[in-house]
């Protein structure tokens, strides 16, 4: 392999493989579908590896696709903060920011107002939302950063951190199973939801949907009136208002992700999601239990 790889290639590379379409790719790029196709095609040649699995609608990663996008990736998130470094000025302009709705509050009174301050000519929009609408949202360029959460292996995204889900409930609650599991969670979207379905169906456990709600603070006002049981990252030492369910032989979690997905072609982006992962990284940046959707201990 010759030495080098052009950084607009790999930025074409990464539209490629976050749109899932040469030609939507081509238009986020500004460039037409052919030169796009051209450029994967030389990229190809030039490593000696088949990126993308091509279709008529879409083209997918392969193994070393996935692996040379979590490269790139890194790599021009390094390159583009070099050159933020070295030409350093007040950002201005707009960024857009998806977090789950568990992060909503605190990332709102910590984190955002701090960030908002330091740049008063920046125009931040931010929105939450569950983590599927997220990705999709991000997928659709209608975001410039999100934060999501997966059980999935990824490569799209920077690993953040990982996050055990466990049931929970007001503490005394009691189910002696011959009516349907009560549950309280949010809308469909929130991975802690899917896996628990799943899971109570895997192992024929009977429940029913008491609450559903996009709202968290609905979700968990149901769990502490003892009405339901629910999924939370962890619990808040001093919180007597929950407890992990014991004994109902309900079935444990897989371990899920946290990671960050960012526009390493949006300066203002970039610079964010470096606060953003220090945010999100240390103990105490969200402290409520959630369907992640946030990130408690």
């Amino acid at each position: 392999m010759g030495k080098g790889l052009d950084i607009d290639v790999l930025r074409t590379f990464q539209a490629v493989a976050r749109l899932g379409r040469f030609k939507d790719a081509a238009d986020y790029v500004h460039r037409s579908p052919s030169a796009v196709t051209t450029q994967i095609q030389k990229l190809e040649e030039k490593i000696g590896q088949q990126l993308f699995t091509r279709s008529n609608q879409s083209v997918e990663l392969t193994p070393s696709g996935r692996q040379l996008l979590s490269e790139a990736t890194r790599f021009l998130m390094a390159h583009d903060r070099l050159l933020a470094t070295l030409s350093p000025q007040q950002m201005t302009g707009k960024v857009r920011l998806g977090v789950p709705d568990g992060y909503a509050a605190n990332l709102m009174s910590d984190f955002l107002p701090v960030f908002v301050a330091s740049n008063p000519k920046l125009e931040l929009e931010a929105v939450a939302r569950s983590s599927a609408e997220l990705i999709d949202l991000f997928a659709r360029q209608r975001l410039d950063l999100a934060v999501a959460v997966s059980s999935d292996d990824w490569q799209q995204g920077e690993w953040l951190r990982s996050t055990q889900p466990r049931w929970a409930a007001a503490p005394g609650f009691s189910h002696d199973g011959s009516r349907p599991l009560p549950l309280a969670l949010q809308l469909k979207g929130c991975p802690y939801r899917e896996a628990a379905l799943q899971a109570l169906k895997a192992q024929g456990i009977a429940y029913r949907i008491l609450l559903e709600s996009a709202n968290w603070h609905a979700v968990l006002a149901c769990m502490r009136s003892g009405l339901a049981v629910g999924i939370v990252e962890g619990l808040e030492s001093g919180d007597r208002s929950l407890a992990y369910v014991e004994g109902l032989g309900l079935p444990d979690f897989a371990e899920h992700h946290v990671y960050l997905l960012t526009d390493t072609s949006h300066h203002v982006a970039v610079h964010l999601n470096e606060m953003l992962k220090a945010a999100i990284q240390k103990d105490g940046v969200a402290t409520t239990p959630h369907c992640w959707e946030g990130g408690a201990r």
